[in-house]
């Protein structure tokens, strides 16, 4: 960190390393390998800013209220409020001799944007045998006044606001309802949705209703706390809670909110060792009662539900980059099977001897419909279940039933082909004992 006085020195590449380097040995009491990182830091900054000639174009300001334990780095809370973005663009330079606007001169409408939030961070630090955040911490988090914004930056929020002609495009989190009036107020609507009031007739018939910005904030609209504008949670929305936290593990009764036995709270990454159905099944099953169609099919399953009432809306699964190969691996293993049964049943009809040709082909007949069934599943829940690992929408994604509806109707093949074999192989010794 430095002082104010010395951004200029920063900016004009004349700032004193060496000499500030010896004063944090010396009066501070950094250690050697503290002050080589600092001073490695300092000069990159240097030498990114004038090599690519960057200016301050845009500045946050807040109210930071810091809470710590002094000398103790294990849990540090910064809470900012007031929090302003500011345009730093075409002000006066002086020769080089300021780095900000004249803070005498008053901002016009579109050079300021006042965020509605105040901005909470939770620092943790854990090491050794104790990795469990206190409980004051975690009654904090799950206390239901904090709602997560996932990745929220206010750099990128401002620079979307206030330059939005240089930005090709926008976080999510702007199409949320509750910072939209700032927004407009500080003359940024052109990175809105716009409302229908703002449309024209033939604009409102052609309007999908979606409320939120086109690409990837499509996908992730479900990460807005408050919603969108046609879609205004104001009134309903809820912070993280325990329960929302226990959803995130399976660790909760959906079918009425109740917490399942003990509860650490925490994040469950997926263990790499796990295979591929361990993996895409990695959330604790719900033990809520299914309906006759969500107990076929798991995309229709209540386990699989969103539960808007129970998890906050911006609660997202933590994911590793090769659960997408994992699920497309475990699509090509019913293929393969579904493919294996074809062929199967092909043969059956192909080689078949004439003398027991009706039952080769009913039995071969049952056959292709059973793999047929198994790869239009095995698309489904591939597509599925690719969407909700893209939106990370918390919840089960494995499928614990399809392997036991399609193989109990294969094994069902199989046990009446087996016993009409038998029965057939009784009948002919029947008829070879009435010849003798």
């Amino acid at each position: 960190m430095i002082d104010e006085s010395e951004v200029q020195q920063i900016m004009n590449g004349t700032y004193p390393v060496e000499k500030k380097k010896k004063e944090m040995m010396n009066t501070m009491g950094s250690t050697q390998s503290e002050a080589d990182e600092w001073e490695l830091l300092v000069r990159q900054c240097t030498q990114v800013i004038s090599s690519k000639q960057l200016v301050p174009t845009m500045r946050t300001q807040y109210m930071r209220t810091a809470f710590q334990i002094p000398f103790d780095a294990t849990v540090r809370i910064s809470l900012d409020t007031n929090l302003c973005m500011i345009s730093e663009r075409g002000y006066d330079l002086k020769n080089n001799t300021v780095w900000h606007r004249d803070s005498e001169k008053a901002l016009a409408y579109n050079e300021i944007t006042r965020f509605p939030h105040a901005i909470l961070e939770i620092k943790l630090e854990l090491s050794g045998e104790n990795m469990t955040p206190p409980k004051w911490v975690t009654d904090l988090q799950n206390s239901g006044m904090l709602y997560e914004v996932h990745k929220f930056s206010k750099f990128i929020h401002g620079c979307s606001v206030m330059m939005p002609e240089d930005v090709q495009s926008v976080p999510y989190w702007v199409d949320d309802v509750s910072v939209r009036d700032s927004i407009i107020a500080s003359g940024g609507g052109r990175i809105l949705v716009r409302s229908e009031a703002d449309m024209s007739e033939s604009e409102r018939r052609m309007n999908k209703h979606s409320g939120v910005g086109p690409g990837a904030n499509e996908v992730y609209d479900h990460l807005l706390p408050f919603g969108d504008i046609y879609h205004d949670k104001t009134s309903t929305a809820v912070g993280r809670t325990a329960q929302s936290a226990a959803v995130m593990q399976g660790k909760v009764d959906t079918s009425n909110g109740a917490i399942k036995g003990d509860y650490n709270s925490g994040v469950s990454f997926y263990n790499g060792g796990m295979d591929d159905e361990e993996m895409l099944g990695g959330v604790e099953s719900g033990s809520g009662d299914d309906t006759c169609i969500g107990w076929l099919f798991p995309f229709c399953s209540s386990n699989n539900v969103y539960y808007q009432s129970v998890v906050a809306p911006t609660s997202v699964q933590k994911i590793e980059p090769k659960l997408f190969f994992a699920n497309e691996r475990t699509y090509l293993h019913w293929l393969h099977a579904g493919t294996t049964l074809y062929t199967i049943a092909a043969g059956i009809l192909t080689f078949a001897d004439k003398k027991n040709a009706n039952w080769a082909h009913v039995y071969a007949m049952a056959l292709l419909p059973i793999s047929l069934a198994i790869c239009l599943y095995a698309l489904h829940v591939f597509l599925w279940r690719a969407d909700r690992i893209k939106t990370r929408v918390p919840g089960r994604w494995d499928d614990p039933r399809g392997p036991i509806i399609l193989g109990s109707a294969l094994v069902a093949v199989l046990v009446v082909n087996f016993v009409a074999k038998l029965f057939e192989i009784a009948r002919y010794n029947k008829s070879q004992w009435e010849e003798f």
